[in-house]
């Protein structure tokens, strides 16, 4: 399921590039009003889904004779454990990836207008240029991150949960030091993106079996949903943190790539803290 998110997003980059980089490449100022209505598309599935789905009978009569949760038990002596094994992989993860989907598109555009620059291209293909890097950029991330979370199961399964985390931590780490930190020309580093796409996104592949691993059935939407959504209240200050390094950077790719180096030590330090952390749920009967 968690694989629909990276597919999701490749499919929506590619329909910006085409409306706003290629059909309307030459009105800049009313391209981005027809590629928010393309996504009136998905609005059309989800209210034939709202419409015709039906819940199974056996849930809702299950559903019907279970004692409603809160959030207060995720913090219980019983649960407490479960819940900040949960929250910690999650805030680590959303900190992440959140940092690398602002500002790699940024990147994108950013490289193009040097590149431009030094080549001494006029507006319209210097436009292009940055349409077209843009999108190369957010493609190789999302790429990566379609095949990392394809491997989540099976590294889980092979090696067990903790160690499948800290080898996704260390593999971004790697990943964004290896991408940002040497010099490199610019299409091979919008390349080498889909290496920082595999570690960073792809871990959002193992919340689908582990957050629910970690909770008892009457908690289980409960837990699994505040621990998969905190790390939303972390990034919430991201509009304001965007317009600081993007007026700190002054158009240059640079500073960006300074940033995104230091991101590195997320996951590094998410790593060296995991063992401690994070709980093994392997082999466990899951809790009902």
């Amino acid at each position: 399921m968690q694989t629909g998110s990276p597919l999701g997003v490749v499919l929506a980059g590619a329909v910006n590039y085409q409306i706003a980089g290629v059909w309307l490449a030459a009105d800049p100022r009313d391209s981005w009003r027809y590629v928010f209505l393309a996504g009136l598309l998905p609005v059309v599935v989800a209210l034939g889904v709202r419409l015709f789905l039906r819940e199974s009978a056996h849930w809702t009569a299950s559903d019907a004779r279970t004692r409603p949760s809160t959030p207060r038990e995720l913090f219980g002596p019983r649960m407490r454990a479960a819940t900040l094994s949960g929250v910690f992989a999650a805030v680590i993860a959303v900190l992440a990836w959140w940092a690398c989907n602002a500002f790699i598109p940024l990147l994108g555009r950013t490289l193009a207008a040097e590149d431009a620059a030094s080549a001494g291209l006029l507006p319209a293909a210097a436009r292009q240029l940055a349409a077209s890097w843009q999108a190369h950029a957010s493609n190789a991330f999302n790429l990566g991150g379609l095949l990392g979370a394809f491997a989540a199961a099976p590294l889980a399964k092979r090696l067990g949960r903790r160690p499948m985390f800290i080898a996704y931590f260390l593999f971004s780490a790697l990943a964004l030091f290896a991408t940002f930190g040497p010099v490199l020309a610019p299409q091979t580093r919008l390349s080498m993106l889909f290496f920082v796409g595999a570690g960073v996104y792809g871990i959002f592949g193992a919340f689908t079996f582990y957050l629910p691993e970690l909770f008892p059935a009457r908690l289980r939407a409960t837990g699994a949903g505040f621990c998969y959504n905190i790390g939303r209240v972390f990034a919430a200050s991201g509009p304001f943190v965007i317009g600081l390094v993007t007026a700190a950077a002054g158009g240059s790719s640079g500073a960006l790539m300074r940033v995104m180096c230091w991101l590195a030590l997320v996951p590094l330090g998410a790593a060296l803290l995991a063992r401690f952390v994070l709980l093994e749920t392997r082999g466990r009967t899951l809790p009902v």
